[in-house]
């Protein structure tokens, strides 16, 4: 217990350092957009690009399988279950669908993995994190604008999935870490060095950012009073059924060891941010959204806990 407690008590320690600092006024949002931008930009390319040179062989295409067959084919079961049992419109059905299976796989996923199992789980992590906002993303916007009335093209589509793909810098350090990776080549010790400076960096300031940017607890506490089963019901299914699914999923395709537990812990992670960015940007359930981002870190810390204690 104490080694688990280890690893989980200074993630939510740092997620609430954030939260006070920002509450309390030690730190004001342009500094913290400033810090975030710092670590999505420099520190965790950096540390992501370092560990997958390092890492034994993997088998990335059997964790990010797994893990998106199992993401997708629930969206999909819930955003119907919404429409059927929960009577919504297909808009705010898809968007419910996307906070029970969008993770924060970056910002919260990198460092606890990181924690937990090294660079051996962060560079396993890598193929989720590829791979998650550029499918789900993209899914969830074009359910939610055919359920505006809006019919989005399929080269508007793919011109967008791509844009998204190649401006992303998180994604562009796994996709220049694979090619370089690729020819065998030793990471310089300069350019190691460097790397392992500002990848250092990354948990730590990620999830003070993180922190920083969760909503005020008013907002889930009015929410929870109107809606306090849906919000339950997403956070049921982002933290637990996610990572059920997930886990036969991976289990049949014969996924083990390090590489297993990181598919795992990557689906039961917290509804990520993003949600929440699309929700207000299409206009649909911005603040349920808002509020089951805060609902569902807060629950993580039993989740995440829980879990870690059957994996290892």
């Amino acid at each position: 217990m104490a080694q688990l407690l280890g690893i989980v008590a200074p993630v939510f320690v740092l997620i609430g350092l954030g939260w006070v600092s920002i509450q309390r006024g030690w730190t004001d949002r342009a500094g913290a957009r400033g810090l975030t931008n710092f670590a999505y930009f420099a520190a965790m390319p950096a540390l992501l690009f370092d560990s997958i040179a390092a890492a034994p062989p993997l088998h990335l295409v059997h964790v990010a399988g797994s893990f998106l067959l199992g993401a997708v084919a629930l969206f999909f079961v819930v955003m119907l279950l919404a429409r059927r049992l929960g009577g919504q419109a297909l808009a705010p059905a898809a968007m419910f669908g996307l906070t029970g299976v969008y993770g924060n796989t970056v910002m919260m996923g990198v460092p606890v993995i990181q924690a937990a199992y090294g660079a051996e789980g962060v560079a396993n992590l890598l193929a989720v994190v590829a791979f998650h906002s550029a499918v789900l993303l993209p899914l969830a916007t074009v359910m939610i604008e055919t359920g505006q009335g809006v019919r989005p093209g399929l080269v508007q589509t793919v011109r967008s999935v791509g844009r998204g793909l190649f401006t992303n810098p998180v994604v562009l350090a796994v996709l220049v870490a694979m090619a370089w990776r690729a020819t065998a080549l030793p990471v310089p010790a300069p350019l190691h060095a460097l790397l392992h400076l500002l990848g250092g960096a990354a948990p730590a300031v990620s999830l003070f950012c993180l922190g920083a940017a969760l909503p005020p607890p008013g907002m889930l506490g009015g929410h929870l009073g109107r809606n306090g089963l849906g919000l339950g019901l997403a956070a049921l299914t982002k933290l637990a059924v996610l990572p059920a699914v997930v886990g036969l999923i991976a289990h049949a395709a014969g996924v083990h060891g390090v590489a297993f537990a990181t598919v795992i812990l990557a689906a039961a992670m917290p509804t990520g941010a993003n949600a929440f960015l699309l929700a207000r940007r299409m206009d649909t359930m911005a603040e349920n959204t808002a509020a089951e981002v805060l609902l569902s870190t807060i629950l993580s810390l039993v989740t995440l806990t829980l879990l870690l204690s059957w994996l290892r």
